[in-house]
Formats: structure tokens, sequence, C-alpha cells
């Protein structure tokens, strides 16, 4: 079921980032991968990065828990429901 929820929802990211990390550093896949010795930023599979002063989020990895949109200063990130398709 878990994986349907994914599927459901999206975070949609405005143009209000500032780039600050603060999602980044909240991000439950993110805090798991930088607790591994073996951790690498430039290597890992990370749910959230900072590039160029924007967050950038990866669908791929993202599991869409909201605690990015929940921590957001400038409320630029949001998690949002997804129409389900009708036949």
């Amino acid at each position: 079921m878990a994986k349907a929820d994914k599927k459901n929802k999206k975070i949609v990211q405005s143009e209000k980032c500032i780039g600050c990390g603060i999602c980044y550093s909240v991000c439950p896949v993110n805090a798991k991968l930088m607790k591994k010795d073996d951790f690498d930023p430039e290597t890992a599979e990370l749910a959230i990065r900072i590039i160029d002063g924007m967050a950038i989020i990866s669908d791929e990895v993202c599991i869409r828990c909201g605690a990015c949109s929940k921590i957001c200063p400038v409320e630029s990130l949001t998690i949002v429901e997804l129409e389900a398709a009708t036949a």
C-alpha cells in the first residue's frame, strides 16, 4: 500500500526556494544515507539535493513523506495528492 500512496503523491516546488538546505537536512532518506560510514554526497542517491541555490527533488528516490514541505521556511515545497486515473 505504501507504493500506491507514493504514486498518488508528488512534491511540487515553486520558484520561492532560497536554497537554505533545511529540506535536505530533514529528509529521512538523506538522513539515513548520511549515517553510513562511506557516505559521499557526490555519489549518493539522495532524495533532495541543493544545486545552484535550489532544492532539486529526485522523484525516483523521494518517499513523499512531506517532511520537507512542512519545514520549508518559504513554503516552496508542497506535497499534493494526484487524482486517480478514471477509465
